[in-house]
């Protein structure tokens, strides 16, 4: 496999920028909404942002524009 094949997960969000995103916290919160800005660090900016219950989807409380610190995150799903 060469070099100009393989992506880097970072250029993944940047495709994902102004898209809606679904992020797994270390603590098992689920949270979803816009992205916004992101850095190397994953640390992310979500607009529109809203607590999700991930067995049910249901939303729990939606919290507007969220900064997420990056060593919080489990993983994100790009919708």
């Amino acid at each position: 496999m060469d070099s100009s094949s393989k992506e880097l997960p970072l250029s993944h969000l940047k495709k994902s920028h102004g898209a809606e995103v679904t992020v797994r916290l270390k603590n098992g919160s689920q949270i979803v909404g816009k992205l916004i800005v992101y850095d190397e660090m994953m640390n992310l900016v979500l607009d529109s942002a809203r607590e999700v219950d991930p067995a049910s989807g249901e939303v729990k409380r939606s919290v507007g524009t969220l900064f997420i610190r990056g060593n919080n995150v489990l993983f994100v799903t790009l919708e």
